[in-house]
């Protein structure tokens, strides 16, 4: 049985948590004692001038789908262990994320979030702003969890102007680097090794560390 693995957006997070995630799990013990591993990324934006200074895509991409573009380049890491599937679409409602084991929200939409948030039994819900980002799992405390998840027009993880003045901020490739060792360790979870340990639920700043960890559910009840 294959192990599924949704990502739900291909922007700044998304697709440097694919980048990050495909090369670290396509070979070894973890992916064989799995048997077969599927990562799945959802979006349905295309590639845009704007978006070269800060995701992980190229200027002959532009116009490109993001989740196609983000995969093409990974095709060398597949085997029949590992499969890495583009969906050129957003996620709305519970059908349109297929069963899966794992899923990451790295997306700026409270749709999309309250989906996951709802239905996903393990999920991660990435965040970022400038130089900061927001871990947010299954393991938050429900109300912290609903508390964080209003309705708010979506925006970039980059501070305004930042992709015309060149101040670009790297919130984004701290909150992929947590979705990684996230996922990860998850997957080792799964396989049952020993040691296996997710990073705690957090809110941090590249500049002033660590700023907040969230409260567990368990934490809350007792």
């Amino acid at each position: 049985m294959a192990r599924t693995i949704t990502i739900i957006g291909a922007g700044g997070i998304g697709s440097n948590l694919l980048c990050a995630l495909v090369p670290a799990i396509h070979k070894g013990g973890l992916v064989e004692g799995l048997g077969e591993v599927v990562v799945r990324i959802h979006d349905s934006d295309r590639v845009s001038e704007d978006n070269l200074a800060h995701q992980r895509f190229l200027p002959s991409q532009v116009g490109r789908h993001k989740v196609e573009a983000a995969c093409s380049a990974l095709t060398e890491f597949e085997s029949d262990r590992l499969r890495v599937t583009p969906v050129p679409m957003d996620v709305r409602v519970p059908g349109d994320i297929a069963p899966s084991d794992l899923v990451v929200v790295a997306v700026d939409s409270p749709v999309a979030r309250r989906v996951v948030h709802s239905t996903a039994e393990r999920w991660l819900d990435l965040r970022c702003s400038g130089d900061g980002y927001i871990a947010i799992d299954h393991r938050v405390d429900r109300g912290t969890v609903e508390s964080l998840t209003v309705d708010q027009p979506p925006k970039s993880c980059q501070l305004g102007g930042s992709t015309t003045n060149g101040n670009i901020q790297f919130g984004y490739l701290a909150a992929a680097a947590h979705g990684a060792q996230w996922l990860l360790q998850s997957l080792r979870q799964i396989a049952g090794e020993e040691g296996a340990m997710q990073p705690l639920p957090q809110s941090a700043s590249i500049s002033f560390g660590t700023l907040e960890r969230l409260v567990l559910e368990q934490e809350a009840i007792t």
